[in-house]
């Protein structure tokens, strides 16, 4: 099968991409870290996860304290380094979508969606964000229902957008038929 330069570069693209999401994702996990006053309510203790499924002002206590605080200047430079995960993460799903939309057939409308959604992630994710950053100011008898609701719904999206779209981009290993050829 002949391969076009132009799918070997997308792949390339990919390759690169996968490499620099997983390099954001190692520095995400890295240093600064929370402090031993921070103990989440779910997910292991992973003060980040948590604070996406925040219930209650109390659980926002538990993962970051009071205003100010170590733990609340930590999770605002996790959420710097977030945005930059956001892109990569992203910019991976849409050329992943591009592989599969090759591929042709009935893929070419599944990695459609897969970008969209993929898209639709992203952004959400980054309105999760902007969400827990507007939270890391506010003192705890001040922080309301609707703030913490911001940030459970982005997240809430976010994930099953993230989640739809993998299983979109899932159908790039479906083998094509031998009357099918990729464009």
């Amino acid at each position: 099968m002949r391969h076009v330069l132009w799918i070997n570069s997308l792949r390339r693209v990919a390759l690169a991409l996968t490499l620099l999401t997983l390099a954001i994702f190692v520095l995400l996990n890295g240093r600064p870290s929370f402090t031993n006053a921070s103990r989440p309510p779910r997910f292991s203790g992973d003060a980040q996860l948590s604070l996406q499924f925040v219930r209650s002002v109390e659980d926002v206590d538990l993962i970051l304290g009071e205003a100010p605080s170590p733990d609340r200047e930590v999770m605002r430079i996790k959420q710097y380094i977030d945005f930059a995960f956001i892109a990569a993460y992203t910019a991976l799903f849409l050329i992943l979508s591009a592989l599969v939309v090759r591929r042709g057939g009935w893929q070419l409308a599944t990695g459609i969606a897969a970008g969209i959604c993929g898209i639709a992630a992203g952004a959400f994710d980054v309105l999760e964000d902007r969400a827990i950053l507007n939270l890391l100011d506010v003192p705890l008898r001040a922080t309301t229902p609707d703030m913490l609701n911001a940030i459970r719904r982005a997240s809430a999206a976010k994930w099953t957008l993230a989640a739809v779209t993998l299983i979109l981009l899932s159908t790039y290993f479906v083998p094509l038929k031998k009357h099918e050829s990729p464009s």
